[in-house]
C-alpha cells in the first residue's frame, strides 16, 4: 500500500471515511492524521485521550478486526469515485448523491449542541442504546437484579429516563411549565413532544433533553 492513505479521513475500507463511521472513536483518538501504512506498522496501537468504555472498546476491536481481514496489496493507491458505477467523477453523480433520500441515522444535533463534550458522548450513547443500564449489563453477563430500584420492571433506557416514576415526575414538572397535556415515553417521542410544546426553541431541544437525562 502506498504511504498516502489517511486511516481516519480517507475512504478506503468502506463506503465512507472511518471518522464518519466511528465519530466518537475519531474524536477521542490522539492520532487523527495517521496513515493506514503507519497504522499497520504500529499493529493498531493508537493512543486515545481517555479510557474507552466497554461499548466503545468493543467497537474499536470490531474495527481492527475488519481491517486485518482486509486484503492489502503492495501497489500504489488509486483514487476511485464511489458515487457512480464506473468510478469516474462526474457532476451528475454528485447531484444524484446529494439529492437522494438518506434514511441513515445522524447525530449532528448532538455534536453541534452547546453542551460539554462528555455529555455529548453520554447522549450519543443514550441514542445508541449503549448506556450501561441493567438490561445492557445483563448482556455482559452481569448477575445483579435487572429491575428498577423504584418500580418492579426491567431497567431499560426508555424506562430509566422516561417511564420510571421519578423520571415521569421530572418530565411532568417540565410539561407543566410548557402547559403540555402529556409527557414523552422515549427519546424519539421527546423530539416530537418538545417541538409541539416549545415551537421555535430548537436551539435548546438537545441541551434540554441532555440536562434532564444527565440529572436522572
Amino acid at each position: 500500500m502506498e504511504k498516502k492513505t489517511s486511516f481516519w479521513l480517507d475512504t478506503w475500507i468502506r463506503d465512507k471515511p472511518l471518522c464518519n463511521i466511528s465519530p466518537v472513536l475519531f474524536d477521542l483518538c490522539c492520532d487523527k492524521n495517521i496513515l493506514v501504512f503507519h497504522f499497520l506498522r504500529r499493529q493498531g496501537q493508537l493512543q486515545f485521550s481517555r479510557w474507552l468504555p466497554p461499548f466503545l472498546f468493543d467497537q474499536w476491536l470490531s474495527l481492527i478486526n475488519n481491517i486485518y481481514i482486509h486484503s492489502f496489496e503492495n501497489n500504489e493507491d488509486i483514487p476511485l469515485w464511489r458515487w457512480n458505477k464506473n468510478n469516474i467523477f462526474s457532476t451528475s453523480s454528485v447531484y444524484d448523491f446529494l439529492t437522494k433520500e438518506d434514511s441513515r441515522k445522524h447525530f449532528k444535533h448532538i455534536w453541534k449542541a452547546k453542551i460539554p463534550y462528555k455529555i455529548k458522548i453520554f447522549m450519543w450513547l443514550v441514542e445508541n442504546n449503549a448506556i450501561l443500564t441493567k438490561d445492557n449489563l445483563l448482556k455482559r453477563h452481569w448477575s445483579g437484579d435487572p429491575n428498577c430500584q423504584f418500580f418492579m420492571t426491567n431497567e431499560i433506557i426508555d424506562h430509566l429516563f422516561f417511564q420510571c416514576p421519578v423520571a415521569r415526575i421530572t418530565w411532568g414538572t417540565i410539561g407543566l411549565c410548557l402547559r403540555a397535556n402529556n409527557i414523552p415515553q422515549n427519546i424519539q417521542q421527546y423530539k416530537s413532544w418538545i417541538s409541539t410544546w416549545l415551537p421555535g426553541g430548537s436551539s435548546i431541544y438537545t441541551s434540554g433533553c441532555a440536562a434532564v437525562c444527565w440529572a436522572i
